[in-house]
């Protein structure tokens, strides 16, 4: 409201610019061919209209165009309809305003003096359109601007996190304890073992130079990061993969089933008594599933709760679209789509 009431203020004052140096530099009035044509106390209602249209101009076409609003789609018969609407309300208020103008200064008006108001109005609708125009593209190059800067905040904080979890006293703890035995007892076993968290920790340190990763580079991560998590569970964890070959090519944010399989395996028991069934799969969408059975432990994990919130508002900010998370039947189940390249 402020904004409009600003702009409407200097519209007025670009349009009667001539005019008021007219008459505060020339000999207080102004002329035409030597006859008065407008008084100082007639610029000034002339002017108070002209910022009384610019703003109802503003107000209407701010209804109409959006121009603040974030998610707001323009449709193509959105300006014309605007201008139409526009033009219509300028001609009314043309006459209300002129009647006015007429009453407060009886002064009898030329036809070329009503012609100028007419089109005076007129242009002012014109600059209006234009000025709504304008912050529209202003504010979508500002919203696109702050969506890459928190999509790559969003990426980096993924990373960070994910490599804080692989690097964790606790990870490293299992991770070379884990190698030790293998070696001892399985020496090319354990030369798997560490080419697979060599090839995870490199994956997650160079996740942060891309917004988006092809599924089969993610889901040869994944085969890593199982490996090792495996190595740890043994039979306890089943890992059931079906993803079809032809959505190889298509798109999601990285460490995004890593991300998932962290979750399942965090938050629920994984045990002999309690194994865990983890299931990654393809779907015509096309998307992407993960979803487990349900095994929730006696004394839950701490975290930082970012792990599915973040990865939710990664794909609002590149698809505009979210992920679908369920929890039924025994069976959580998260289902992301895949971004067609």
């Amino acid at each position: 409201m402020i904004i409009t009431l600003l702009l409407s203020v200097a519209i007025g004052i670009m349009i009667h610019f001539q005019m008021v140096t007219e008459l505060l530099f020339g000999d207080g009035e102004r002329r035409h061919g030597g006859r008065l044509m407008v008084s100082f106390s007639h610029l000034v209602w002339e002017y108070m209209i002209t910022v009384v249209v610019a703003f109802l101009m503003f107000t209407l076409n701010f209804f109409i165009l959006k121009p603040t609003e974030k998610h707001y789609k323009l449709k193509l018969y959105a300006i014309p309809a605007a201008v139409i609407l526009t033009l219509i309300s300028v001609f009314v208020l043309n006459d209300l305003f002129f009647s006015l103008l007429r009453m407060v200064d009886p002064e009898p008006k030329t036809r070329g003096f009503h012609n100028e108001f007419i089109y005076r109005n007129f242009f002012v609708s014109g600059l209006v359109i234009g000025c709504i125009l304008i912050i529209r593209l202003v504010n979508q190059n500002q919203w696109v601007q702050i969506e890459n800067e928190t999509l790559k905040s969003e990426a980096l904080q993924r990373q960070f996190e994910s490599l804080k979890n692989q690097l964790s006293p606790h990870f490293l703890f299992n991770s070379l304890t884990a190698l030790k035995t293998l070696i001892n007892e399985s020496p090319s076993i354990a030369q798997d073992y560490t080419n697979n968290l060599s090839k995870a920790l490199r994956y997650t340190l160079q996740s942060n130079e891309k917004q988006l990763v092809t599924l089969k580079e993610e889901m040869d991560f994944t085969e890593s990061y199982l490996f090792l998590i495996k190595m740890r569970f043994d039979t306890s964890l089943s890992v059931v993969i079906q993803t079809d070959e032809k959505y190889m090519i298509y798109r999601l944010p990285p460490l995004t089933v890593q991300t998932l399989v962290e979750n399942a395996v965090k938050h629920n028991e994984v045990s002999k008594r309690k194994p865990l069934t983890l299931t990654i799969k393809t779907t015509e969408s096309p998307s992407l599933i993960v979803m487990n059975t349900i095994h929730e432990k006696i004394t839950a994990e701490d975290g930082t709760g970012i792990g599915l919130a973040n990865l939710s508002k990664q794909f609002q900010l590149l698809l505009g679209k979210d992920i679908s998370i369920s929890n039924e039947n025994n069976e959580f189940r998260v289902e992301v789509p895949l971004i067609n390249p």
